[in-house]
């Protein structure tokens, strides 16, 4: 068995499924179908999250306007998180974690 998502014209995940196939997908369900890959650094899909054909991988959606996103597709904040043991959450107004 093998996890297929189903893209829209703008790569975005519209639903992922599990089967043999593609073509099945593509027969059944219609639509723009690619075979999910899950290796050390890439992601699983979730619906909403956009596939990168350059890198074979797949984002969450953009947490906030000043995060960019990494070689894996994982969203990297502008300022590391505080590596003190603390919990913290992001303050976009600040561009701190408080």
């Amino acid at each position: 068995m093998f996890n297929f998502a189903e893209l829209n014209p703008e790569n975005k995940v519209l639903r992922v499924v599990v089967g043999d196939d593609i073509n099945w997908c593509e027969e059944h369900l219609g639509g723009r179908w690619i075979q999910v890959q899950k290796t050390e650094n890439k992601n699983l899909p979730s619906i909403g999250w956009t596939y990168h054909p350059d890198k074979d991988n797949f984002s969450s959606p953009q947490p906030y306007p000043s995060w960019t996103l990494d070689e894996n597709c994982d969203w990297q904040c502008p300022v590391p998180y505080p590596d003190d043991g603390k919990m913290y959450v992001w303050n976009h107004e600040s561009q701190t974690w408080v």
